[in-house]
């Protein structure tokens, strides 16, 4: 019954990533949690905090404005003073021309009663750093920016 509340609240959330609802997802982060995602582009790096967390989201809707999210496969294991879950979803966006482009995902969760304190996001990041750079030279500054992190 847990895990099936657990997986319910994963699609929820993803249901407000489709919104761009980031300040939804970011309410249940701990407020000392971990927020990685692997590569040193303008997405990569680590957070500590609730708030560089809210940042790193309002980029990620400001470079991609027509991202979606679609989970493909969620498994969940432990109890609600540790709870692992590991999500693969796609992301599906527009390149500046106008290209289809897409990623799969893959994202580990700790969650610790009802808080996430852990979320590491990996990727395939030579596909990501070529999708910046198209960005940066369509003019789009931002895909080239220094990593937010705290």
């Amino acid at each position: 019954m847990y895990h099936r509340i657990v997986r319910s609240k994963v699609y929820k959330t993803f249901g407000y990533l489709n919104q761009h609802d980031y300040e939804a997802v970011t309410a249940t982060f701990d407020p000392q949690l971990i927020h990685s995602f692997a590569g040193s582009s303008a997405l990569g790096g680590m957070r500590h905090s609730r708030s560089t967390a809210q940042l790193w989201y309002q980029r990620l809707f400001r470079l991609f404005p027509d991202i979606r999210f679609s989970v493909k496969n969620v498994v969940i294991s432990g109890l609600p003073w540790d709870t692992r879950v590991a999500v693969q979803f796609r992301v599906d966006l527009s390149e500046p021309d106008e290209t289809a482009f897409y990623n799969e995902v893959a994202q580990f969760l700790q969650i610790k009663w009802g808080r996430i304190t852990q979320m590491y996001l990996y990727e395939d990041t030579d596909k990501l750093a070529g999708l910046l750079g198209r960005m940066t030279s369509h003019g789009i500054e931002e895909a080239a920016a220094t990593p937010i992190v705290d």
